[in-house]
């Protein structure tokens, strides 16, 4: 399945044709992933773009006239940069493990902002953009262990693109050059402390400009003229290559929604820490306190062996660190974002646990790659014995385990609720009622107190 084909997918996809498992899910995540941003924009990351993009007004002079006096790029990358802070978005575990709401949402909403757009073409567009994005990850994701991982910044930038050039009306051409005018400009970058991630703030800027540049006629040709096929050494995508023909992933598409395949996090820290810091919970709720531990030694897959800051001098180095996340679920009995936060990062009960969890390689919990990120702990009690739950492959939120309505509402609550109560109750409304692009803008703003 090539871009043209995907394009026309794209194009052509209706609310009628998705299944209720598809929006129901894809209607979770865009509550989840709106709560999720309003959560993040407090942090350090999202206020630094905030600031950065807020001088984007007209005060940087350009080559050509006409220097706009407010940008979509930067309100992508701003909304993107929030969405990903708190480490509490989305994720797909086999395509290609990336984060695809954080990109594909804000880059819907934000390319619906200018007219009101109905919540049916919103889902659409989201669920299509999620599609796109997870296959051309997985075709990204590297098939041996020399090759170059492309994460969420890479593919989310094409998904984007396919996402607001469907909302915003684009017929399959607009969209496969909207594609391809994304992947060709497309952020490369892999992890990046502090504050860069995976590239998502980029990439959601990326996809939506490529989408504007489409509708303004970028790589398009006269009337009548065929393009040449392009140089085998360069395909036009990742769709293109030819490890591509075949592929069951990829060919699914339009036959299996990939999204309701993907998972939600309850712990605001990196997946890789999820199935440990749930055995935690476990042995915490039947009782064991941090004076409880001596020490706690964590089993990992290869991938995770660096998560090891047990002094985080950062949020997002506390989110990717086996010690400080158990500590604070030791400590509070919760790793949510008021335990991952900037303020926790010098909390002395959190560092004094930290200190005392290890991390090591299970070359057994290799083999579940990359469908589990699995973990065993070993809890080494200060009063003697050791306490050895059974490994875990399933984390919380994953299609095995999903997180129930009340959890889900108990999330949202926790990340819009300290912005505005009312602000809260009408966002949950607005969504649960399907409420337009505007709609949902306006319910947005009681929130945020964003009088624009």
């Amino acid at each position: 399945m090539n871009s043209t084909e995907v394009a026309l997918y794209v194009s052509t996809l209706t609310a009628g044709s998705i299944p209720d498992g598809a929006r129901r899910r894809a209607r979770e995540r865009l509550r989840d992933t709106i709560a999720t941003a309003l959560g993040g924009a407090t942090t350090t990351a999202a206020r630094t773009a905030e600031r950065t993009m807020a001088a984007d007004l007209g005060e940087f002079r350009t080559l050509g006239p006409g220097a706009a006096t407010r940008t979509a790029s930067a309100a992508a990358f701003v909304s993107s940069v929030a969405a990903s802070a708190l480490d509490f978005d989305d994720g797909h575990y086999l395509g290609g493990a990336i984060h695809p709401s954080s990109v594909i949402v804000p880059s819907v909403l934000v390319a619906a902002s200018t007219r009101p757009v109905s919540f049916e073409a919103l889902l659409t567009a989201q669920i299509a953009g999620f599609e796109v994005a997870v296959r051309v990850a997985h075709l990204l994701w590297p098939r041996d262990e020399t090759a170059r991982w492309f994460c969420t910044g890479t593919a989310g930038a094409v998904g984007a693109a396919a996402a607001a050039a469907k909302v915003r009306g684009g017929d399959a051409d607009t969209i496969r050059r909207s594609m391809l005018i994304a992947w060709s400009h497309a952020p490369t970058a892999a992890l990046q402390f502090p504050s860069v991630k995976e590239a998502i703030g980029w990439s959601a800027a990326t996809g939506l400009t490529a989408c504007r540049l489409a509708e303004n006629g970028w790589m398009s040709l006269p009337a009548g003229v065929d393009a040449p096929a392009p140089p085998a050494i360069f395909p036009p995508t990742p769709l293109e290559e030819a490890h591509a023909s075949g592929d069951p992933f990829v060919g699914s598409l339009g036959q299996v929604f990939e999204i309701e395949r993907s998972y939600l996090k309850p712990h605001a820290a990196c997946r890789y820490t999820h199935t440990a810091v749930d055995a935690l919970a476990d042995l915490r709720a039947d009782g064991l306190r941090p004076e409880h531990i001596r020490s706690i030694r964590v089993a990992t897959h290869r991938g995770a062996t660096f998560l090891t800051h047990d002094r985080p001098p950062s949020l997002e180095h506390a989110q990717y660190s086996y010690p400080f996340v158990l500590g604070a679920m030791a400590v509070d009995g919760a790793a949510g974002p008021q335990q991952i936060a900037e303020h926790r990062l010098t909390d002395p009960a959190i560092l004094d646990l930290a200190a005392r969890v290890s991390v090591v390689h299970d070359p057994e919990l290799d083999t579940h790659l990359p469908h589990h990120y699995g973990t065993s702990l070993e809890v080494v009690l200060a009063g003697g014995g050791t306490l050895r739950p059974e490994p875990r492959l399933t984390a919380r939120g994953d299609t095995e385990a999903p997180l129930d309505e009340a959890t889900l509402d108990a999330k949202f609550a926790s990340l819009v609720e300290p912005l505005s109560v009312d602000g809260a109750d009408t966002l949950r409304q607005v969504l649960a009622d399907d409420g337009d692009s505007e709609a949902i803008w306006r319910a947005i703003a009681t929130c945020t107190g964003d009088a624009r």
